[in-house]
């Protein structure tokens, strides 16, 4: 860019760079000297005294950079305002509205060639007795170059690989095990492989828990059994019969007592 001819150029900036490459030099003799300090328990003080002179000293100079700094953009923020509102705004705008203007065109464009796209693909499906089958399970994605072809050739063919594909894979779903419930997973996932491993895999569970079912139910017949053959060899024990009575006993009153005695110690 020609900075006789630009538009925008900087007429003017603070002389600075050169006064800090002067002051270089004493910068780095007093850091070095802070370098060569001795610390121990004798100097310590003196130590923390230069060290607090000399961050008071940075404090100095940064407060001066920020003043510096604030000097320095202060127009130039007054200028991007200038800017914004003179140019920016226009140009923005302006992109902005084209950007619209051609997404709503291509938007139109692509939408035309994605309807004709759906109609032979209905097509397809019907010719095949696939009237289950979606558009959107295809995966065709239609771009620019694509629409603005008047036949999609290549879309068309990627629609008619789909479907044949899946024609192929019903016509195999039809002479296999448990036709139906492989169709149903297949409509699922569409892949032939995965629908019959998930039917095959569902009537192997199906049949070790009938395996399980029928194993219980001949183990409680063994038990059964085997209870019946025990009660028939041993039959069960007869408790005897407990009755309760009460007499009446005539003797002398010392041997009553005894008796009475008797019967209470036992």
């Amino acid at each position: 860019m020609n900075e006789e001819t630009a538009l925008i150029r900087v007429k003017q900036l603070p002389q600075i760079e050169e006064r800090l490459r002067d002051f270089k030099e004493a910068v780095l003799q007093r850091t070095e000297e802070a370098r060569s300090l001795i610390c121990t328990e004798e100097t310590i003080a003196a130590v923390k005294r230069y060290r607090s002179d000399l961050r008071k000293a940075f404090d100095e100079l940064e407060d001066q950079r920020k003043q510096v700094k604030a000097a320095i953009f202060a127009p130039y923020n007054s200028f991007e305002v200038v800017y914004k509102e003179c140019v920016a705004d226009a140009f923005k705008s302006a992109d902005a509205d084209l950007k619209r203007k051609i997404d709503d065109t291509e938007n139109a464009i692509k939408g035309r060639c994605e309807a004709e796209l759906r109609e032979y693909f209905d097509e397809l499906c019907a010719a095949h007795g696939l009237d289950w089958l979606t558009f959107e399970r295809a995966g065709v994605r239609v771009d620019m170059a694509s629409a603005r072809q008047k036949t999609p050739t290549k879309l068309r063919e990627q629609l008619k690989g789909f479907v044949d594909s899946v024609d192929m894979d019903c016509e195999a779903i039809a002479n296999t095990l448990y036709a139906d419930e492989v169709m149903t997973e297949y409509k699922r996932c569409l892949r032939y492989s995965e629908a019959v491993a998930a039917v095959q895999a569902r009537h192997q569970r199906m049949e070790q828990e009938r395996a399980a079912l029928e194993a219980r139910a001949a183990q409680r017949a063994t038990e059964a059994e085997v209870v019946r053959k025990v009660e028939t060899i041993v039959p069960p024990t007869v408790q005897p019969e407990k009755l309760t009575t009460t007499f009446t006993v005539t003797d002398t009153r010392e041997r009553l007592v005894a008796l009475r005695e008797w019967d209470e110690g036992k």
